[in-house]
């Protein structure tokens, strides 16, 4: 009955996922490597990473759900220039900080739209253009992820 419950309650947690969310990095012991490129599995997810004075600083990584990244990172963190694929065909390339979209890039929807511009905290937020599915093109400001000003 316990696992069961603890299976569910799991199962719930990761089908709960937002399709945007990141997910984190977690490597137990990773200070006590020396400096040098990794293949290994922690937590449920593949490294081939390159590690620095005990901490991540780039490589690619694949977690249980499926979602991919490769580029950069900052200690354990996906911070600098990179590209983060989801399960459903999602992806963004472009600048992260702390495991979040921030700075300039690119997310590219599987349905084929896509938005180019500024990002902060995993929202759209400053100059951008979003080309719709219709080939609409809107070019504008957003705050929040919110439209607040075309152009």
């Amino acid at each position: 009955m316990r696992r069961s419950i603890l299976f569910a309650c799991l199962t719930l947690g990761v089908l709960g996922l937002h399709a945007q969310d990141l997910n984190t990095i977690s490597v137990p012991g990773i200070e006590a490597l020396a400096n040098g490129w990794y293949k290994f599995v922690s937590e449920g997810a593949n490294y081939d990473v390159e590690i620095t004075n005990g901490g991540l600083v780039k490589g690619n990584i694949r977690w249980f759900d499926t979602h991919t990244y490769s580029g950069d990172l900052s200690r354990n963190v996906i911070s600098g220039k990179g590209t983060y694929t989801w399960d459903n065909g999602d992806y963004y390339e472009g600048a992260f900080k702390n495991n979040e979209r921030s700075g300039k890039g690119t997310m590219h929807w599987k349905n084929g739209a896509k938005f180019s511009g500024k990002w902060k905290n995993n929202k759209r937020n400053g100059k951008g253009t979003l080309w719709e599915t219709d080939g609409t093109i809107v070019k504008g400001v957003w705050e929040e992820d919110v439209l607040v000003k075309k152009k």
